[in-house]
């Protein structure tokens, strides 16, 4: 028992050290692994051996630190075919970024995080942390919530074990409090957040479903308080509630 508990740990630590690197870190050394992981050097170094001889990290010779490997990309045509699933929205994402002037995402749900599969920038962007391929903690976002407030209570636990993490001054940290917030956005339909990622910035979700009703993604819209005001959030769940269901329409639902 202890072994199958130890192997499930690595295999753990192993996917947390992949997911350090980023489009702004693609670079990183042992020593700053276990800083960031909070585990010690040894544990990093021996989990960096496995993953390289594996292929899913490579060391760059000059610099000594380690980046991802050719495995991932292998990995990432995987990726390309659930993004080809949703291909055929990105000109409603459009539409819908042209009407609300506002940064537009598709996200799906992976564990407890939510992963950007497209993003559309506005004329008058302002820095997000958000990307095509960038995951951050669902429970601090409108897209993460809307999909949570509609995935089964198995799902909602398995991210409460993970942790309720607080980014923004506003991130739900109390299990009893995200789970009446995710019965409202079930009975309403949407998701708002403000001020739960980033200090300063709101968002604005609608769940889209599949052929058979589940909920597979969420559309959401992004900017800034400033422009996103509680005076015009209305109009904008209007909008993107109307391009979840025009995307929900390509995937074959008529609900």
């Amino acid at each position: 028992m202890k072994k199958m508990v130890d192997t499930l740990s690595s295999v753990k630590n192993g996917l947390r050290v992949l997911r350090l690197f980023s489009a702004e870190t693609p670079e990183l050394g042992v020593t700053e692994m276990a800083k960031q992981l909070g585990l010690h050097k040894t544990t990093v170094h021996r989990l960096v051996t496995v993953l390289e001889k594996e292929g899913f990290l490579e060391q760059n010779k000059k610099t000594r630190k380690y980046r991802l490997g050719l495995s991932v990309l292998h990995l990432s045509g995987v990726v390309d075919l659930h993004t080809e699933m949703f291909k055929d929205a990105v000109p409603i994402l459009e539409a819908l970024m042209e009407e609300a002037n506002e940064a537009v995402h598709l996200s799906v749900l992976e564990d407890d995080r939510i992963v950007y599969l497209y993003k559309i920038e506005c004329p008058h962007p302002v820095r997000l942390l958000s990307y095509i391929g960038r995951s951050n903690p669902c429970t601090c976002t409108s897209s993460g919530k809307v999909i949570l407030a509609f995935s089964p209570q198995t799902t909602v636990e398995n991210v409460i074990r993970h942790g309720l993490p607080k980014y923004g001054p506003n991130s739900v940290t109390d299990r009893n409090e995200l789970i009446s917030q995710l019965a409202a956005i079930r009975r309403q339909g949407y998701a708002v957040c403000i001020d739960e990622l980033h200090e300063g910035a709101t968002s604005i979700a609608a769940p889209i479903r599949d052929y058979s009703g589940e909920v597979v993604a969420a559309v959401s819209i992004v900017g800034p308080n400033q422009r996103i005001t509680r005076a015009n959030i209305p109009w904008l769940v209007n909008l993107a509630c109307q391009a979840a269901r025009d995307i929900s329409a390509l995937l074959g639902y008529y609900g």
